[in-house]
């Protein structure tokens, strides 16, 4: 999955590289391209070596875990897409190295504050395209910028490089945070009462059995033969609880079909 993935993200910040009247830039391309190669890869290996050392310090133990790559692969994926066609193959390495950080400390957080995020999408899209937006202010270079936007000497650059015109220069960055900053704000204005209407029907996440015995089980009908963490005892405790709840349903749906024929019975001797 973690292939097809990366992959695709090929066609996505490669096909970038088209504009609104179709015009190709095979340069802008490469560029994209290759950049989100050392991303993506720079990540998961920073994201992999990194978790193992910490593992190894608190267990004693060094303990290779192929997730991590994974996800840290996709977080470098996901820093990238903003700046791929504007920033040279160094600051992609730098920009991959960072989010590998970056999704590690985010998942560990997670973990830290009891948060369930079973795929660690908010570390790898949220932490990695946070990131991504920002570090497009700060490595935008006068070369990929005047590849990417045909103009001879571009105005605002990123801020490393425009220290080198002899002084800094924070417009490009300051849009990218505004930007960052609507984007959050935007997301959480339109989803902030989406949750809490979920959270007030009891929808937001699985009853706690079903955590236990997962989803798999419970809408789908799975049952385990072999389970690391799933026992016997948790599949028939389960088991009772639905077949109490259905129980309880079908009386309760009596009970108001009942209700609903005496209401009749009561209009008609009314009438």
């Amino acid at each position: 999955g973690t292939f097809i993935l990366w992959f695709g993200w090929f066609g996505f910040n490669g096909g970038s590289a088209l504009d609104s009247d179709g015009n190709y830039n095979p340069a802008v391309v490469a560029t994209a391209v290759v950049n989100s190669t050392l991303s993506g890869a720079m990540s998961a290996i920073v994201a992999l070596f990194t978790n193992l050392i910490i593992t190894e310090r608190l267990t004693g133990e060094p303990h290779y875990n192929l997730s991590f790559a994974m996800n840290g692969c996709l977080a470098g994926l996901a820093a990238i897409t903003g700046s791929c066609g504007v920033v040279e193959p160094w600051s992609a390495i730098v920009i991959g190295a960072i989010a590998g950080w970056l999704f590690l400390g985010c998942s560990h957080l997670l973990l830290r504050l009891h948060l369930d995020d079973a795929v660690d999408a908010i570390p790898v899209h949220l932490a990695g395209g946070a990131w991504g937006v920002i570090a497009t202010g700060l490595f935008a270079s006068p070369t990929g910028l005047r590849r990417y936007f045909g103009v001879e000497n571009p105005e605002h650059i990123g801020l490393f490089y425009s220290f080198g015109r002899g002084a800094p220069d924070g417009a490009l960055f300051g849009c990218q945070i505004i930007g960052l900053i609507f984007i959050i704000g935007w997301v959480s204005l339109i989803m902030f009462p989406f949750f809490v209407l979920l959270n007030y029907f009891g929808l937001l996440r699985a009853d706690s059995l079903e955590e236990i015995v997962g989803l798999d089980v419970s809408y789908h009908g799975w049952t385990p033969a072999e389970a690391d963490d799933v026992t016997q005892r948790d599949i028939d405790a389960y088991t009772r609880q639905t077949k109490l709840r259905n129980r309880f349903s079908r009386h309760s749906s009596s009970r108001h079909e009942d209700d609903d024929e005496a209401d009749n019975e009561g209009v008609d001797r009314f009438e």
